[in-house]
């Protein structure tokens, strides 16, 4: 029998070996059949997210730091940087610095964590002292992430969302990967653990577990962030560092630590928020010869407010700002700066605008008006009677 076998493999080889070849491939194909069509399908969308490239260097060489004798810091940093530092302690910032050589693609049912690891290079925070002027710190994000959330989902669009955030009694907090998942668009396609591709159907996402990191200074605090978006939809905090620690709940809203300060301390920086603020402030700066733009930020705990600006809008009759900050009079008519004030006087833009009068006149109100409010005497009054109106017009629906 086994004779007769033989022979008849020996006269059809060539029948014999194309079966076998067919079954192998119809193996291959049933396994990664679906990964196929499905680069088929999205091949466009791969191809684009392999392209995009995205990098943060925080090289502090190019930054200037100045100390005043009232203790407040001035950054003089190159404009064209486009760069923003906040206070992480009295005397320290920090940046993060981050390498992205493509992004995910959503569609294309490789791992996530496979991609994650292709394409982000680096996801570093690196903390820079103001007064030795050198880094002291480097954080590695990446492998903390990796670490502590490695099944969980998070990418390279998470990356260029971080921020450092505060807890309500001030303590700093570096944010890596999805901490704050309340945008999902990109969730809606994307299918936990990337399913395969005939699973797919657009909007049946029945479990995807969103995951970022809350990281002290020291590192020994660390918060692992886990939300889990689907039927059963909730979030969780479970503290992974060598500290025990637990968030408090005023410091929680929302799946995410207060970026700002409490409203009670802080309800002046909360009041900016109003529809017509811009518009307000706009017709005092107008109304007082003030020419140029500025942004302020009241809620950092370790200044009073943040003063950010270009040195080319800098003139030489601005003598209340000089005043208080003499080390800028050099900078008059220097283009290409910005100068970034961390000031522990000032509580709110009235104070603000005052430096910038011309010769050093009080800000005026008179004439400035509000469609809503009527007459104003300063902005925070702005903001108090725009809080009140508000209040006023909400009882009434």
């Amino acid at each position: 029998m086994k004779k007769v076998f033989m022979k008849i493999v020996k006269r059809n080889i060539i029948l014999v070996i194309f079966s076998v070849v067919l079954l192998i491939t119809n193996i291959l194909f049933y396994i990664n059949g679906c990964k196929v069509f499905a680069y088929l399908e999205f091949k466009d969308e791969v191809k684009k997210s392999v392209s995009e490239d995205y990098d943060l260097s925080c090289d502090f060489s190019k930054l200037k730091v100045i100390k005043n004798k009232k203790d407040n810091y001035i950054l003089v940093d190159d404009a064209k940087e486009d760069r923003s530092f906040d206070l992480i302690s009295k005397n320290e910032i920090g940046s993060y610095e981050y390498d992205i050589q493509g992004n995910t693609c959503n569609y294309y049912p490789v791992s996530l964590e496979t991609q994650r690891n292709r394409t982000i290079k680096k996801y570093e925070y690196h903390v820079y002292n103001l007064d030795s002027k050198k880094v002291t710190q480097r954080i590695d994000l990446k492998n903390l992430l990796n670490r502590y959330c490695k099944d969980c989902y998070w990418n390279g669009y998470d990356v260029l969302r971080s921020e450092v955030v505060y807890g309500t009694d001030g303590k700093t907090y570096i944010v890596a990967g999805s901490v704050n998942p309340t945008n999902l668009e990109h969730g809606y396609y994307e299918l936990y653990n990337f399913m395969f591709y005939n699973y797919y159907d657009g909007y049946a996402i029945e479990k995807v577990t969103y995951g970022g990191l809350y990281v002290s200074l020291d590192q020994k605090e660390i918060v692992r962030s886990l939300m889990y978006y689907g039927y059963n939809s909730r979030n969780v905090f479970q503290s992974v560092g060598s500290s025990n620690c637990k968030l408090n709940s005023k410091d929680v809203n929302y799946n995410y630590i207060y970026n700002k300060v409490d409203y009670e301390k802080n309800c002046y920086n909360y009041m900016k928020e109003y529809e017509n603020y811009t518009g307000a402030l706009s017709k005092v700066k107008e109304n007082n010869g003030i020419k140029l733009k500025l942004q302020t930020d009241y809620t950092n705990p370790f200044c009073k407010v943040k003063i950010e600006f270009n040195s080319s809008a800098l003139k030489s009759n601005m003598t209340n700002l000089f005043n208080k900050y003499p080390e800028l009079k050099k900078y008059v008519g220097v283009k290409g700066k910005k100068i970034t004030l961390f000031d522990h006087d000032l509580e709110n833009d009235d104070q603000v605008l005052q430096l910038f009068t011309p010769d050093g006149k009080p800000l005026s109100f008179a004439g400035v008006k509000d469609d809503k409010v009527g007459e104003i005497t300063g902005v925070a009054d702005y903001c108090q009677k725009m809080k009140a109106y508000n209040e006023a017009h909400l009882a009434d629906e």
